[in-house]
């Protein structure tokens, strides 16, 4: 999260799903029932172009990404730019919402600039790169775990996630339904940061209760790691953390297998 971002932040209105706000308007969370707009989210958010090798690409915005890169490469214009406008009307709960594309001095992409005019207010790019920056984190991700992404490491991740693939955002709701005894339409109000990180303190506090007594009394062992308690700090993890390996197990290993 960049500094400006930093500053305007709210940490705290995240756990009660509470909006954000950005030059005078009001940012709203993604709710965990609204499936298309998580679909809308990650199409036109959580795209990644830092890795694209090409500097002019590099240089430019996000918005001029979205709306000339994407739009040239991969979408038909008008179905990326009616995409952003939808998002941004969730997400702003604002109806008046207009692109504008205008002349600019340069070459290439830096030959025109865009701008965005939500209700009465107007984002230029680098606006827009905060306002993304903020929705990525009040959704659960950041814009460092986007960014990140590594076209030569994504095989090895799935590989690694092999084992859990087929766990659905279905799988998890209906999995933290029954354990917690709740209902589907309690969960209508869940946004999916909220039930992101409830999800994962649930599946933490059964691996606790489930090995904490086995440990205890000695009929396992952990090979490296530990056991996280009831109260742990939750952190955001990097997009390649699993393929990490901590130095100290690896040398530990090293000792056992060549002495």
């Amino acid at each position: 999260m960049n500094e400006i971002v930093k500053k305007l932040y709210k940490p705290e209105n995240d756990i009660f799903g509470l909006p954000q706000e950005f030059k005078g308007l009001k940012i709203y969370p993604i709710l965990l029932k609204d499936l298309h707009f998580q679909d809308l989210f990650y199409k036109i958010f959580s795209r990644p172009k830092s890795y694209i090798s090409n500097f002019e690409i590099l240089k430019s915005s996000y918005l001029k990404f979205v709306v000339y890169i994407l739009t040239t490469t991969h979408e038909n214009q008008d179905d990326v730019l009616e995409n952003l406008v939808e998002i941004m009307r969730y997400l702003t709960k604002e109806e008046d919402i207009e692109i504008f594309i205008g002349k600019a001095n340069g070459t290439g992409l830096q030959s025109f600039d865009v701008k965005m005019k939500i209700g009465k207010v107007v984002l230029n790019e680098n606006d827009f790169d905060n306002l993304r920056e903020m929705v990525l984190e009040q959704n659960g991700t950041s814009i460092e775990y986007v960014e990140s992404y590594n076209p030569e490491l994504e095989p090895a991740l799935e590989f690694l996630n092999r084992g859990g693939g087929d766990l659905t955002l279905q799988d998890q709701i209906f999995t933290f339904c029954a354990i917690m005894k709740l209902s589907l339409f309690e969960m209508n109000k869940y946004t999916l940061y909220q039930f992101s990180n409830m999800f994962e303190k649930l599946l933490t506090l059964k691996e606790y209760d489930l090995y904490k007594p086995l440990l205890a009394s000695g009929q396992i062992t952990l090979k490296s790691g530990e056991l996280k308690s009831y109260l742990y700090h939750s952190k955001k993890s990097g997009r390649y953390d699993s393929l990490m390996v901590d130095a100290d197990a690896f040398l530990e290993k090293s000792k056992e297998m060549f002495g």
